[in-house]
């Protein structure tokens, strides 16, 4: 039975530019944004008959983070929202493999890793305002 494991990476220093380029283009026309900070969440299809195992887990967490960053792959949102908070998640269409994935795929399978059959990767915003 297949189920999608999520792997979530923290806000690294080049993502400052592309946040303060989106916080601009939204202040246009939410004037009460604050804060916006962003992760990348990797959303993998295991089709494996049971969860990863631990050198598996390792595995992807390597795969999917930078190499100068250490602990920078979490399997838990490292955006918690509070009451002036709004999380959105962007990402592909579900009912296609995009590109990008079949790219992750190869490289997945090449380490090893033959019960990954999908990732679909999205970019999740925590939007901070003064009050609704």
């Amino acid at each position: 039975m297949a189920q999608v494991l999520r792997f979530y990476v923290c806000f690294s220093g080049h993502e400052g530019a592309a946040s303060s380029h989106t916080k601009r283009k939204l202040k246009e026309k939410l004037t009460q944004l604050q804060v916006v900070e962003t992760e990348l969440c990797y959303n993998v299809n295991w089709t494996g008959e049971t969860l990863p195992s631990l050198q598996e887990t390792k595995k992807l967490e390597w795969l999917f983070g930078c190499p100068l960053e250490s602990n920078d792959v979490a399997r838990e949102s490292w955006l918690l929202s509070g009451p002036n908070d709004l999380l959105l998640e962007v990402g592909p269409r579900l009912n296609f493999s995009s590109p990008a994935s079949t790219n992750i795929v190869s490289v997945c399978w090449a380490a090893g890793l033959r019960t990954v059959d999908r990732v679909e990767t999205t970019r999740r915003y925590r939007l901070t305002a003064w009050p609704w």
